[in-house]
């Protein structure tokens, strides 16, 4: 009987697969398009090219640590546009601050600002709603980037895409940019989704972006063109056939917005969407205190996603991180949302000890990760790094004043954050996390600065994170017998319950089902997938 089913399955999986297809790029009318002309002369460029011109061969820089502060950066940016709008994403869910973007870039396309969207296809969300009927506006274009299928989107479909092409179509486009009229842009870790932006009364992530200007955008709009022109880039029509009515044309055309998704939970989105008064006076207080610094563009090539690609397509983020490491004299902070330093990682970060140099490390406890398959893989290397002398801390899932720099108000947090800092005197931000996954499979960006002002803002950052309130450290019990090994030790979490100190002998907060799912994914040798 048993063998009866498997074969059962394994005639699905293959009809699954047989039904999967993805038609050539040919069979698609996508001409080739490219950035515009910097506008200088727009109220976006008019407030930032004075102090470029006194900056030469720099990028002007304003870190956006809130959530609220970095949706009213991407609003205002989208709202004053006049001649170009190029946004990037992994993803970018129509909830309720998703739907307030989309609205404001299908306005931006009413008024002759050009607008093209790029978006990866594996969380692509409602690709027959808003996005079909923008895609068929004026100025207005949607591609997705290494869609599983073309011509349907079942769940069939695409589960048998995944079975006959996994090793291509699991790799994805990470990325994370925007660019308003060539002059200011968005690079960072947020996707465009309401946890992004503190506005989930269930859950938010701890993220950072940065506002720039100057050399910056010129650079993303170049990496922006190469990945829009790859031949991974489908048109949206592409995935959805079915065009969208004519009376739903009609009502864009005619300037009709889609209302919000209606709330799926009791409480309602915790920010309150700013009106374009308030997201404009942000921006303004932002351009205006720009901190000027020399600054390198580290992105992947989008053809990074073959699955015969070449080892010297490799990570140039990861290479850029290795680089600025490798200069550090005194200290290195790592935060990242998901870290699986593999074994390679780990004795380099020893080793960094071992000259001298504090290595410290934030990532996600089991309680707080959004993905408790990546802890599994996190977990296999706590106890080396912790005898080599790096310093370990998890991030809680705490609730906290809202507004705070790694606070939430929601009811549980995730760090979610992607950010480097070398002796306090060079950044690295972006969407780079340290795991094989973005080293290796997916397409990633960041951007590397040299400046001990925004260093110390982000090393603050990492400080505050650091104490109890809002993470545990790990430290390894002292040993029973004189032969123990690191691995034989006991593992501790140092924190505070209710303004009291804790320890921990087995990961604080985590329910049944987490520490379950996390032991058995564990068993598994899925490290380079993770």
């Amino acid at each position: 009987m048993a063998h009866r089913w498997r074969l059962c399955i394994l005639l699905l999986l293959l009809a699954m697969a047989g039904c999967a297809t993805r038609a050539p790029l040919s069979d698609f009318d996508r001409p080739a398009s490219h950035a515009l002309a910097a506008d200088t002369q727009g109220p976006l460029g008019q407030s930032v090219t004075a102090a470029a011109a006194t900056h030469a061969d720099q990028s002007g820089f304003y870190l956006l640590v809130h959530g609220q502060e970095a949706f009213e950066a991407r609003l205002a940016l989208i709202q004053q546009a006049r001649t170009s709008l190029d946004l990037q994403y992994y993803t970018a869910l129509q909830d309720h601050t998703g739907t307030v973007i989309l609205n404001a870039l299908a306005a931006a396309a009413r008024r002759g600002v050009r607008v093209r969207l790029l978006l990866d296809d594996l969380n692509l969300d409602k690709p027959d709603g808003m996005l079909a009927i923008m895609a068929v506006q004026p100025n207005f274009e949607v591609r997705v980037f290494n869609p599983l299928t073309t011509g349907g989107r079942s769940m069939f479909a695409r589960a048998g895409a995944l079975i006959a092409d996994y090793d291509h179509l699991e790799r994805r486009m990470h990325n994370k940019s925007l660019i308003a009229d060539g002059v200011l842009a968005i690079v960072g870790g947020r996707n465009l989704a309401d946890q992004y932006f503190d506005a989930r009364p269930d859950m938010n992530f701890r993220d950072l972006d940065v506002l720039a200007a100057g050399q910056l955008p010129g650079k993303l709009g170049t990496t922006f063109d190469h990945y829009w022109n790859s031949k991974e880039s489908y048109p949206l029509p592409a995935l959805e056939p079915r065009p969208p009515s004519q009376e739903a044309i009609t009502g864009w055309q005619n300037g009709g917005n889609a209302p919000p998704p209606p709330a799926d939970k009791k409480e309602p989105a915790q920010m309150p969407v700013p009106d374009a008064a308030s997201a404009n006076a942000f921006l303004g207080k932002a351009t205006r205190n720009l901190i000027w610094a020399q600054a390198w563009l580290a992105a992947d090539n989008p053809d990074k996603v073959e699955a015969d690609a070449d080892a010297q397509t490799g990570s140039k983020p990861g290479k850029g991180l290795l680089l600025a490491a490798q200069l550090a004299q005194h200290e290195f902070i790592i935060m990242s949302a998901y870290f699986v330093p593999r074994d390679g990682g780990t004795q380099f970060l020893g080793q960094m000890e071992q000259r001298g140099v504090a290595v410290k490390v934030l990532t996600n406890s089991l309680a707080s990760t959004d993905v408790a398959a990546v802890h599994s893989a996190w977990r296999k290397y706590r106890k080396a790094l912790i005898a080599s002398g790096v310093e370990v801390h998890e991030f809680r899932p705490v609730a906290g004043v809202h507004g705070a720099a790694l606070s939430t108000g929601s009811s549980r947090a995730s760090l979610h954050t992607k950010a480097y800092v070398v002796d306090r005197q060079i950044l690295m931000i972006g969407s780079f996390n340290l795991d094989p996954r973005s080293v290796n499979l997916n397409t990633e960006q960041a951007v590397l600065i040299k400046n001990p002002e925004l260093a110390q803002q982000v090393a603050y950052l990492y400080d505050q994170a650091a104490t109890p309130k809002y993470s545990y450290k790990l430290e390894l019990a002292p040993p029973r017998r004189p032969d123990d090994t690191p691995q034989s030790r006991q593992l501790r979490w140092i924190g505070q319950e209710d303004g009291k100190d804790e320890t921990w002998t087995s990961e604080p907060g985590a329910g049944l089902w987490r520490r379950t799912l996390s032991g058995v994914v564990g068993l598994f040798p899925a490290d380079d997938e993770l």
